[in-house]
């Protein structure tokens, strides 16, 4: 009884996993939503306002400190500890045991992230799970380490970039407006008497 109902929850957080990870679930999105919109702090989006601004005034869009600010922002507040996933992954990998012939499966925890590999192939592969059953790294020997964004990652840049859009956009209507108005009147008399 104790074997099947591991395996139970066993198979349960295996199709939670992969239902994270291909169709991101409502679960998933939601929470996700939430923790992009709570890293949009009133100081964060005066900032995205501000970069935006500045853009406008020599008008380019999204110039590189905007990407800087809001990438660092995004890595402190939003996306996972990937590097230290990554670090144990590693860890784990190189200590496994290299089985001759058909790979071997290494599946374990590394803290609060999870870690399916295959060691031993042709091709060593890995995937890093976060709690939620989102995959937020994954590896081949040939390439070694890519990152993969999470929802909460996504939503958090979606929002961030909407807010610097409409902010950079007011600006560059009112340039615009103001480069369209009339010149002022000029002061003083400027009539000439033009009978020679």
């Amino acid at each position: 009884m104790q074997i099947q109902n591991y395996f139970r929850g066993y198979v349960s957080s295996v199709i939670a996993r992969d239902q994270a990870k291909f169709e991101k679930s409502p679960a998933v999105k939601k929470a996700a939503q939430k923790e992009a919109q709570a890293a949009l702090s009133d100081d964060v989006v005066a900032q995205i306002k501000e970069h935006a601004k500045k853009d406008a005034q020599v008008n380019v869009y999204m110039q590189k400190d905007y990407i800087q600010m809001i990438n660092a922002h995004k890595q402190q507040r939003v996306s996972p500890d990937r590097q230290d996933a990554i670090f144990r992954a590693n860890m784990a990998m190189n200590s496994a045991a290299r089985g001759k012939g058909s790979p071997d499966l290494l599946s374990m925890m590394l803290g609060k992230y999870s870690m399916k590999a295959w060691i031993g192939g042709l091709v060593d592969t890995a995937e890093i799970y976060a709690p939620n059953g989102e995959m937020i790294a994954g590896y081949n020997s040939n390439g070694g380490w890519t990152e993969i964004f999470t929802e909460a990652e996504y939503q958090f840049l979606h929002q961030a970039d909407q807010i610097y859009h409409d902010a950079f956009r007011e600006a560059r209507e009112e340039i615009n407006a103001a480069s369209k108005s009339p010149a002022p009147e000029p002061v003083g008399d400027t009539t000439f008497d033009t009978r020679v």
